[in-house]
């Protein structure tokens, strides 16, 4: 009897390691998957508005994802913005460039300081980094994109250069940097 005790209470322990182990890998994996960047849309919203304008983010057309999308006045660019409306997962600024692949200043660059001081008190070192991205594409990417990432403030910032679009284009995305 003293066995079959000692291996109902091995076999409960097992089973509850194995739940344990179970719910800790489904919590490791919601947040591998769905980061949080800890900003709703309404104050994504209400920066972008501060700079340029009403901006009226509304569903991307064909998104499976539930995509937000609002244009820029005057033809700043467009941002994306995805995950619960109360605490984003990623923002998108699609921006156009002026000749050689430079980053136009007026309303272009202040829409993106605003997403980027969001994010960051390093908002400058990223957007200057972002101009060095946008260098190196132009002079080595010969007419192809080009994608280079920054961490910084426990942000993930991605720079992709799109010079086959017209007007060329550059995407700045931001994410929250993994643990």
């Amino acid at each position: 009897m003293r066995t079959t005790g000692r291996l109902t209470c091995l076999l409960v322990l097992v089973q509850a390691c194995a739940v344990a182990t179970e719910h800790a890998a489904a919590w490791a994996a919601e947040r591998y998957f769905s980061p949080r960047l800890g900003i709703s849309l309404a104050t994504l919203q209400q920066a972008l508005e501060k700079v340029a304008g009403p901006v009226s983010f509304a569903p991307r057309p064909g998104s499976p994802q539930g995509t937000q999308e609002a244009r820029l006045p005057g033809g700043a660019g467009v941002v994306q913005a995805a995950g619960e409306a109360g605490n984003l997962t990623v923002v998108v600024v699609w921006l156009p460039l002026a000749a050689h692949g430079r980053l136009p200043g007026g309303e272009v660059r202040r829409s993106v300081e605003a997403v980027l001081r969001l994010f960051t008190s390093e908002s400058e070192a990223v957007l200057f980094w972002l101009e060095q991205v946008l260098s190196r594409a132009v002079t080595e990417a010969a007419g192809t994109p080009h994608l280079e990432a920054f961490l910084s403030s426990g942000y993930q910032f991605k720079a992709m250069y799109l010079p086959t679009s017209t007007p060329a284009m550059v995407s700045l995305t931001v994410t929250a940097a993994s643990e």
